[in-house]
């Protein structure tokens, strides 16, 4: 459990603290004053070390927080006592709360300590342990114990400490340890810690409501100086440009047809696919080479910075241009099918293609929606068929797929422009 050190802190403490409470339990009790009543009373006294001047408690219109009750887990008399924590926290065996999310833990007890010079021990005992558990953390740093504050008869202290996430960067960790004094020397004690990796868009509104209830000044939760968030965003950047480079990784699959660089080129390889094993007739085909690369004698066919290439062999007995264009309508009709689910499906004309190697070109372009998002993004197929030999042609589906695009995107529809003779640059990825 994540914050299982608390609870045997909790546990070993009270074992401490319950030596000391026969005065408490000798003591007549008195009717219990809510968490709302304290509030109000402990705005009279505002006196502090520096004697600054305090916030006022304000319990009203809460939002994050609601109210909770917990049992005296020393004392068999079945009392409860009232105290506001973050919503959505657990009630253990009826003695201790706990809540942890958005970066925040939230914990609370309650302890008869017989006097306030023992609640105070008590809030310095557990500040104190918490701090051994932190030093004895190889990972943490500059752990410092702050000194302890009034408010009325109430009590609290600060501790704060450099951590290191997953990844070794270093984030703050700040925790707050407040002791509520209520009537005949009971103490309901409630911690509060907030880590700065872990914070998200709830975090901030969760303590500024902690604050306005408590009436405490908790900028020491702001975690402003941005550390930890520059270097995470470095780390992002960084994670992404791994994925990015790890694409290009080409490792021939068993069995498969092996690509060779291409020379005077970054992403392309180069190998041979068969048309006609009994006649020999074969050709060559530029394709992007990289981690998805798959080849075979008849096909090759590779997805990587958002580009798609797909390269086979076919073969027509009508005209080269009637097939092209019969092969645009049959792409026109079946991704503009309404079980397809995609948007604004338009075909180009055909384009021939004059030279060497003559051939004809037709686009698609549609918005599809991405599977992960459940959004959609603009998509182009850029469909080229190049005439080898009598009736065969290479046939290469190039899918430029907006969604994934990435920082080596442009570079690599480049080299596909060069390799093709195509003009691509409309799809390019934009800045």
């Amino acid at each position: 459990m994540k914050n299982l050190w608390k609870i045997v802190i909790t546990m070993v403490l009270t074992a401490l603290v319950f030596t000391g409470c026969a005065a408490a339990e000798n003591t007549e009790e008195k009717p219990e004053t809510s968490a709302a009543a304290e509030t109000e009373t402990t705005e009279e006294s505002t006196e502090t070390p520096d004697e600054t001047e305090e916030l006022a408690p304000d319990p009203t219109n809460l939002t994050c927080l609601a109210e909770y009750q917990i049992k005296d887990s020393v004392s068999d008399d079945g009392k409860k006592y009232a105290f506001y924590a973050p919503k959505g926290g657990q009630i253990m065996e009826e003695w201790f709360y706990n809540f942890d999310d958005h970066g925040v833990s939230f914990s609370a007890s309650v302890f008869p300590g017989g006097s306030l010079e023992n609640l105070q021990k008590f809030l310095e005992d557990k500040a104190g342990l918490t701090a051994e558990v932190w030093q004895e953390d190889p990972e943490c740093s500059e752990i410092a114990v702050g000194e302890v504050q009034k408010k009325g008869d109430d009590r609290y202290l600060f501790l704060t400490a450099q951590d290191k996430d997953s990844h070794g960067m270093t984030y703050q960790r700040t925790q707050l340890y407040y002791v509520s004094v209520r009537d005949g020397g009971v103490g309901v004690f409630w911690d509060m810690e907030v880590r700065e990796n872990e914070r998200d868009e709830e975090t901030a509104s969760l303590i500024d409501e902690v604050a306005r209830c408590y009436g405490l000044d908790l900028s020491k939760f702001a975690m402003e100086d941005g550390t930890w968030a520059e270097q995470a965003e470095q780390r992002k950047e960084q994670e992404m440009q791994r994925q990015v480079d790890a694409q290009d990784i080409y490792e021939p699959r068993e069995g498969d047809s092996v690509l060779e660089k291409a020379e005077g080129y970054q992403y392309l390889g180069k190998t041979m696919i068969t048309f006609d094993e009994e006649e020999g007739i074969t050709g060559s085909v530029l394709v992007p080479m990289g981690y998805s690369t798959s080849a075979s004698e008849r096909d090759v066919s590779t997805i990587m910075h958002g580009v798609k290439v797909r390269a086979d062999v076919d073969y027509t007995y009508k005209d080269f241009y009637e097939n092209a264009q019969e092969k645009a309508d049959k792409d026109l009709e079946y991704y503009s099918d309404p079980g397809r689910e995609n948007r604004n499906v338009h075909v180009s004309e055909v384009t021939p293609i004059e030279g060497e190697e003559p051939g004809a070109f037709y686009v698609l372009e549609y918005e599809e929606q991405d599977y992960r998002s459940g959004e959609y993004y603009e998509r182009a197929d850029v469909i080229l068929m190049i005439h080898v030999e009598e009736q065969y042609f290479v046939n290469y589906r190039i899918s430029l797929m907006s969604v994934d695009y990435d920082s080596a995107t442009n570079d690599l529809i480049g080299e596909l422009e060069t390799a093709y003779g195509l003009d691509l640059s409309k799809w390019y990825a934009k800045e």
